[in-house]
């Protein structure tokens, strides 16, 4: 096994670039020097610089013959090192170093642990540390200690315990001067083949100094970097507040971070830069997809640049085979937690799970002949039988035993998919088809945040009658009936009359969808606020756009009079509505109004806040994991031929469609929750004592209620953490140029489309960059959560929210009505969804909606070292203990039976905003930070 071991170690010593080659000669030849031509004037990374590592191969370097300027050699000896007196003179600094190893996180590299103990043995001191002072030399020059190392990496003399499964704690020794300073950084060096995923350094000096350093990063080979890595203390600092011996390394991590734009990247880069949606199709496979952002016609954030070719077959998509779809090796869930598991787990239902469902109902009915069929699904499971069993592809074979600790197979082929029961038929399995439960989840469902109070009365539309018929055909008269005595207009008036409305947003696109299987309408659906205090549906009015044969329609169905009559073309409106809904949810709710609309931010943040920013570690927590889920969203979800487009009406035109409404809607401005309810007229300005400054229209609006209260506690933690950090002064935050680039890219480059729009607020004050930050914390945390940790409750009952319908309403006379009317339920099952889409999407939400072990929940860290500032840590605790307070109150609210709304017929209380969830897993609770999944 030994002999074994040092081939493979030799082999592979071989493959590593010339820089790693001659490592044993250049550690031993490691001093605490700095290269003058990096500090004297010489910009880093200009071709100019010769010095530094040699014989970079140029797949290290990324196709760049530009040298290193390194800071822990001194070829030139311009810089003498750090002379060491006597023992006296120094000071012994311990440091503990939690990492995980790369053979730890991933069972296909099993061999690293070998590989990387033959190195060791070979060379020694392969990951070598030097820290850095905050004060600069005489010279200006950044003070370095000498290089300690990290001994028997894998022999367990050195390691001091084992953390958590994965977790590996080193102990490494420090001699500095005893004039040394401060430490603010360090420098790190891997010299061993494979990475390791370094998460936190803590440092104490014999005289009880602590240094704290969160760091939270994949290390990769030294020959891959251009510059030594570099990690900061806890200790933040604002731009013109960077202590001496700081600044140049804080310069030269912005630029190793924004990279220069160029060339495919690799997966070990770190480089934050954007790009348009223009990798949804598969155009060599003849499948296009138009690009989305970068014109007037389809706007749309930016997503993280990969560099990959265009495609030959289409000049304006890239080609995005497997494995090519790039975040920042940062952004990759760390994979000894569950997080990373989850998308690969979504990436595995699209390749694996989807053809076996596929391929089970190619010989079977495509439809549901009845209820009884669905319910059985939660009693019996999927049985996909050969269909998974027999598959002879590892990958998929890999697949199955992956996704088996997210889902309940059964028996050993792991080929029974078993699905829990959703929370809206668990207690009452009929309780979806009333009209008040109905109504309930327009406040208190999975897309709460659309309902708008009616303004005006008949409905407008903006699209032009010559082409796209009238209007409407909604009367005053068809709606009397429910308004408890008023008329339409003192409904209005006393904001008791309310709307949801798709019509002019998806009538461009129904000739075309109705084309396909999918058969749609563009629905406007009325509600009335009673005085028992529920929200009835009073009307559903379809629409349909012209064709060649038929002129345009507006079909207006309302409710039977009496609860114990049924009106079976009123229950196939509500399904039809409901449809749209889900669609739209899915589409714009979910994905454009949380997972896009986040990422320009997540990357301007890395380009332009400096890690000793006090702002980045603000906004740090809310971008987790978020480029990965969305990088997966990619390749599995919102692609071409991917589980929106096989699954959801909108089909093909789902990715077109959101970006049309983003370009009409989507208001940065307007997201913000109290804005946004303003906005919708579901509440109105009020004075500071109300939660939000705003009056809720509706009080017993469990989104609103609640959100506004988590509203309130991030937008007050925000307010003293900007205070406290720049001190209370606008003028530190007009002054503060990491801060306004940060702003002026996200703005003017992530969101480019928009950014000549009026409405964008300006960085220029306290309370200013307090609404932008309170504003992208409620959309990552509190928005994403409430549109989707609740998915499966409500649609993993198919019925209740279907993807797609299949039949359009029969017209009164024809004979498809005499056939409704003898099997209705037969015909509402034979509408909705097909047991392919049903299956599939059931498979997805479930996983969407499951919470990861690691999720940080607001009010919560996993780790308490992410800050060094005694006055940010009382605020977050002030800020934790509001949370907690939050629990308790929801908890209170949700027992109170005059509360018509928070659990409503079907007996689901809203836990979506609790801040907290116990468990991971399908718990319909819980806030966490970041669109984390």
């Amino acid at each position: 096994m030994q002999a074994v071991g040092v081939q493979g170690a030799v082999s592979a010593l071989q493959a590593v670039t010339a820089g790693a080659s001659t490592e044993s000669k250049r550690v031993s030849a490691l001093s605490v020097g700095v290269k003058s031509s990096a500090y004297h004037g010489t910009a880093i990374g200009d071709p100019s610089v010769s010095v530094g590592k040699s014989k970079r191969s140029a797949k290290s370097s990324r196709g760049s013959n530009q040298a290193r300027a390194s800071l822990t050699e001194n070829p030139l000896g311009s810089v003498a090192p750090l002379k060491l007196g006597t023992d006296a003179d120094t000071v012994e600094i311990k440091g503990r170093i939690v990492l995980s190893r790369k053979n730890l996180l991933d069972l296909v590299n099993i061999g690293a642990r070998i590989i990387d103990d033959q190195f060791d043995a070979i060379f020694n001191q392969l990951v070598v540390l030097q820290l850095v002072s905050v004060d600069a030399t005489s010279a200006g020059q950044p003070k370095l200690s000498t290089k300690s190392v990290i001994e028997k990496w894998v022999t367990s003399t050195n390691i001091t315990e084992k953390i958590i499964a994965g977790q590996e704690s080193y102990a490494v020794t420090f001699h500095v001067p005893s004039n040394f300073g401060e430490i603010g950084a360090f420098v790190i060096r891997n010299n061993h083949p494979n990475e390791f995923y370094l998460h936190s350094v803590t440092l104490e000096s014999v005289s009880g100094a602590k240094y704290e350093f969160p760091c939270n990063s994949w290390v990769y080979n030294d020959s891959i970097y251009k510059d030594d890595r570099v990690f900061f203390t806890n200790k933040n600092y604002l731009p013109g507040q960077t202590p001496s011996g700081l600044k140049l390394f804080r310069e030269r991590e912005l630029v190793a971070l924004r990279g220069d734009g160029k060339g495919e990247r690799a997966v070990s880069d770190r480089v934050y830069d954007y790009a348009i949606y223009n990798d949804l199709g598969s155009p060599n496979k003849l499948v296009k997809r138009p690009p989305l952002g970068g014109s007037k016609e389809l706007p749309y954030p930016r997503r993280c640049r990969t560099g990959r070719a265009k495609s030959l077959a289409d000049p304006l998509s890239e080609v995005n085979g497997s494995g090519s779809y790039y975040v920042p090796c940062d952004e990759y869930f760390s994979r000894d937690k569950n997080s990373g598991f989850l998308a690969g787990a979504l990436k595995g239902i699209a390749h694996a799970v989807v053809p076996a469902i596929s391929g089970l109902f190619d010989t079977t009915p495509n439809t549901w002949d009845d209820l009884d069929e669905i319910f059985a699904l939660y009693a019996d499971g999927l049985d996909l039988g050969q269909n998974l069993s027999n598959t002879q592809d590892p990958k998929e074979k890999a697949q199955l035993v992956f996704l088996d600790t997210v889902f309940k197979a059964q028996g050993d082929d792991k080929s029974v998919l078993k699905y829990p029961r959703p929370q809206v038929v668990k207690r009452n399995e009929t309780a979806w088809m009333d009209d008040e439960e109905y109504g309930r989840q327009t406040l208190a469902g999975i897309n709460p945040c659309v309902i708008q109070a009616v303004k005006e009365f008949p409905p407008k539309s903006s699209l032009d009658p010559k082409q796209w018929g009238p209007a409407t055909a909604l009367t005053e008269k068809d709606i009397l009936p429910y308004l408890e005595g008023l008329s339409v207009q003192e409904a209005i008036k006393a904001k008791r009359l309310f709307i949801i409305d798709y019509r002019d947003m998806f009538m461009p696109y129904l000739e075309r969808i109705n084309k396909t299987s999918a058969k749609a309408y563009a629905p406007r659906s009325y509600f009335f606020w009673t005085s028992k205090g529920t929200m009835k549906p009073v009307a559903i009015e379809l629409s349909l756009p012209p064709t060649s044969t038929k002129a345009a329609s507006n079909r207006v169905f309302t409710p039977p009079m009496r609860k114990e009559d049924k009106n079976y073309y009123w229950e196939l409106a509500k399904v039809h509505a409901a449809t749209i809904d889900f669609g739209y949810h899915e589409l714009v709710t979910h994905w454009v109004r949380s997972h896009a609309v986040m990422e320009p931010f997540v990357i301007s943040t890395h380009r332009n806040l400096s890690k000793l920013h006090p702002v980045h570690t603000l906004l740090l927590p809310l971008y987790k994991n978020t480029m990965k889920i969305n990088s997966t969203a990619r390749q599995a979800l919102i692609n071409a031929n991917g589980i929106i487009e096989l699954t959801f009406s909108p089909g093909q035109y789902s990715m077109e469609m959101s970006s049309k409404i983003y370009g009409a809607l989507w208001r940065f401005d307007q997201e913000a929750l109290p804005a946004n309810l303003i906005a919708r007229g579901m509440a109105e300005p009020a004075d500071a004592s109300q939660p939000g400054g705003v009056k809720l229209v509706v009080d017993d609006y469990p989104f609103a209620k609640d959100g506004l209260e988590m509203w309130d506690a991030i937008y007050s933690y925000m307010g003293k953490y900007l205070n406290i950090v720049y001190n209370g002064s606008d003028k530190a935050v007009q002054d503060d140029a990491e801060l306004q680039a940060w702003w002026k890219e996200a703005v003017e480059v992530g969101h480019g489309d928009k950014k000549d729009a009026p409405w964008w607020p300006k960085a220029n004050s306290i309370k200013n960059l307090t609404d932008i930050c309170a504003t992208i914390a409620w959309i990552a945390g509190p928005h994403h959560a409430a549109v989707n940790f609740g998915q499966y409750a409500y649609a993993g009952f198919m019925p209740n929210r279907p993807s797609c319908c299949k039949k359009l309403i029969p017209e009164k006379g024809s004979s498809d009505e005499t056939k409704m009317l003898e099997a209705p339920e037969k015909w509402l099952m034979n509408t909705i969804s097909t047991q392919i889409a049903t299956t599939i999407v059931m498979t997805v939400i479930e996983l969407l909606s499951t919470h990861a072990v690691d999720e940080e929940y607001q009010g919560k860290r996993l780790n308490d070292n992410w800050t060094s500032h005694p006055e940010i840590k009382a605020a977050f605790s002030e800020f934790s203990a509001k949370m907690e307070a939050l629990q308790r109150k929801l908890e209170q609210r949700n027992a109170d039976p005059k509360l018509l709304n928070r659990s409503g017929p079907a007996n689901v209380p809203y836990t979506l905003l609790y801040p907290y969830s116990e468990t991971s897993g399908l718990t319909g609770k819980g806030v966490p930070y970041s669109v984390s999944i």
